[in-house]
C-alpha cells in the first residue's frame, strides 16, 4: 500500500513539476465521465469526475470513481493525459492509477467479511470534440483493471454453551477484475 501511494506522490510531483518549467501557465481543468466497462462477469456503469492542472496539452490531476462492476467500489486516482494536436478537436491519450477502495465490511452473528483495497488501474486512447474554447466532448476506450481481497472470518463455537469473541480466518478471495472501460465525458 505504501508503493503504491508513493507512486501516485512521485507521477503527480513529475507531471506538475514538469508543466510549471514549461512555458505558458497551468490552468484549473475537470472531467465528468460516465459510461460503461464490460467484461467476463457483466456490463455495469461507471462514472468518475477528476480535477486538475492543464498546460501545453498536457493535463495532470486527481480522480474518483464509482463503479459497480462485480462489486460496487471507489477508486481514487491520478489521471495523466496528452492531447496529441494542438487543436480544437484532438485525439488524446491517458493513463489512471490508484487505490480501490472497497464498501463496507459485512459483521453477523457467526461470519464476518473485511474488504481490502487493492489497485486500480486504466490506460487507453480518446477524441476530443471542442464545443468552444473552454468545453469539450470527450469519447475514450481503454483497458482498465480494478483489485480487492476479501477475507471470510466464522467465529469460533463453545461445545460448553455459547460463542467466543475469537474470529478465525475461513477464507481468503483475491479478485483481479479485467475490463473494457468505454466513456463519454465532458471537459470543462
Amino acid at each position: 500500500m505504501f508503493k503504491i501511494k508513493l507512486l501516485l506522490i512521485a507521477g503527480a510531483s513529475t507531471l506538475f513539476g514538469n508543466a510549471i518549467a514549461q512555458t505558458g501557465k497551468p490552468a484549473y481543468s475537470g472531467f465528468i465521465n460516465a459510461g460503461a466497462v464490460f467484461g467476463s462477469n457483466d456490463t455495469k456503469i461507471h462514472a468518475q469526475t477528476i480535477h486538475g492542472l492543464k498546460m501545453n496539452g498536457w493535463f495532470g490531476g486527481i480522480g474518483v470513481a464509482v463503479d459497480d462492476y462485480f462489486f460496487q467500489s471507489f477508486p481514487v486516482f491520478v489521471d495523466l493525459r496528452k492531447e496529441v494536436l494542438n487543436k480544437t478537436n484532438t485525439p488524446f491519450i491517458y493513463a489512471d492509477g490508484g487505490i480501490n477502495m472497497v464498501r463496507k465490511d459485512m459483521k453477523e452473528t457467526y461470519m464476518r467479511i473485511d474488504n481490502k483495497p487493492g489497485i486500480f488501474y486504466e490506460g487507453g486512447v480518446g477524441y476530443k470534440i471542442g464545443l468552444n474554447n473552454r468545453i469539450g466532448l470527450n469519447f475514450s476506450a481503454g483497458y482498465s483493471f480494478k483489485a480487492y481481497t476479501e477475507e471470510t472470518y466464522t467465529r469460533t463455537y463453545n461445545p460448553s454453551g455459547g460463542t467466543t469473541e475469537e474470529w478465525i480466518n475461513s477464507k481468503t478471495d483475491k479478485y483481479a477484475l479485467k475490463r473494457l472501460a468505454l466513456k463519454i465525458g465532458l471537459e470543462f
